[in-house]
Order: structure tokens, then C-alpha cells, then sequence
């Protein structure tokens, strides 16, 4: 894509044909690597039931938070929600963001947290940036029972580090968890997520609204 609108500028004066080609060129490659990307980000953040060959979803973001929720509450894991903040429209990009730690933090807890655990969903939206947090519930830091921890070898969970931050590292569920931290990066903002001392987890993000 480089090369090609390096070219484009070169002989946009006194080629324009070919200056149109070179650009059409960019603008096709730009929508391939688009549509890969969207398949990626769909297969880094598996559908909660299990169903690995449900098609990617172009199109994520929190206007479809409730949609996504109810799935969780039918797989075992019910969630509260708390909006506060004016909503209003987001870059899509941030929207799809945003909605995708939601959808990872959820299916973390539901695969790891414990039978009866419950989850909290609060979007901020601030003067310049969207906030995001998930809390589940699950048994205390202090017992060193519980928790979410990255798969052994087998695919087994608990076999490795006792935290998001080591999943992130070791593979598994927290694969997701570190492509969505550098993902909040580019934005110019930050995700935290770990364990919590009164029990569970916490995922916390905050992502500028307007591009560094």
C-alpha cells in the first residue's frame, strides 16, 4: 500500500490514469486486510457457547452490549450492567474495542469463575475518554482457591500463574486479554486487569476518545 500511493503521488501531475490505478490498488488492499482482520479479531474472542464456527461478527460494538449479555445470562452467567455519562457515538473503532473486553472479560469468567458466580458491566462515558470495567465474582485472593489461570499443556485450566496477568503471558484465555491491552494502546490508553481481595477479577480500561 506504501509503494503503491508512493507511486500514485509521483505520477499524479502528469499520469493521472495511471496515478487512479495505483490508488485503486491501496484502496483494495486496505479493504482485504480490513475484512482479515475483523476474521482474526473474531477467532482471538470465540463465541461463549462453544460455537467455534459461528461467523466472525463484522460489526461489534455496545449498541449490541445487551445482545451480548443475554448470552452470557443463558450460558450460566448473569451480569448487571451500569451506563452512566452521556452515550453518544464512538469512532468504530473504540466502539469495537470496548465491546470486545467486555465479550473477553465475560468469557473468562464464565469459563474459570466459579458455580453461581455473578459479573458487573460499567461504561463510562467521560468528557474525553470511554470507560470501561467488568467485576465477577469468585473466592477470595487470600484462600489462593479459584480464579483464572492460564490452560496447562493438556488444555486443562488451572496449571499456571494465578492471574490475568499471567494468562496473558502463557497463552489461552489470556491471549485475548494481551492482544485487547495492545489493541487499547494504539488509542492511547490502558488496560488493567486482575485479581481482586475481596474475590474475582477486575478488568479496567480507559480509552481516549480522540486519537493521540
Amino acid at each position: 500500500m506504501v509503494v503503491q500511493a508512493s507511486a500514485a503521488r509521483e505520477v499524479l501531475a502528469s499520469m493521472p490514469g495511471e496515478a487512479e490505478a495505483a490508488l485503486q490498488a491501496v484502496e483494495g488492499a486496505g479493504r482485504s486486510a480490513m475484512t482479515e482482520l475483523r476474521h482474526l479479531l473474531g477467532l482471538l474472542a470465540p463465541s461463549p457457547d462453544g460455537d467455534d464456527d459461528a461467523p466472525a461478527d463484522p460489526s461489534p460494538g455496545l449498541a449490541r452490549l445487551s445482545t451480548l449479555i443475554d448470552r452470557f445470562a443463558f450460558a450460566g452467567l448473569p451480569a448487571e450492567v451500569r451506563v452512566s455519562g452521556e452515550p453518544r457515538p464512538l469512532p468504530p473503532g473504540v466502539d469495537a474495542t470496548a465491546y470486545r473486553i467486555v465479550q473477553e472479560a465475560l468469557t473468562n469468567a464464565l469459563k474459570h469463575a466459579a458455580s453461581g458466580a455473578k459479573a458487573e458491566v460499567m461504561i463510562r462515558y467521560a468528557e474525553h475518554n470511554l470507560r470501561v470495567e467488568v467485576l465477577n465474582t469468585g473466592p477470595s485472593v487470600l484462600t489462593g482457591a479459584g480464579g483464572l489461570r492460564a490452560p496447562s499443556a493438556a488444555g486443562e485450566p488451572g496449571a499456571g500463574r494465578d492471574s490475568v496477568e499471567g494468562a496473558g503471558r502463557d497463552g489461552g484465555a489470556g491471549r485475548g486479554l494481551l492482544g485487547l491491552r495492545e489493541r487499547v494502546a494504539l488509542y492511547g490508553g490502558d488496560l488493567d486487569a486482575r485479581r481482586r481481595l475481596g474475590g474475582g477479577y477486575r478488568g479496567r480500561a480507559r480509552i481516549p476518545l480522540e486519537r493521540p
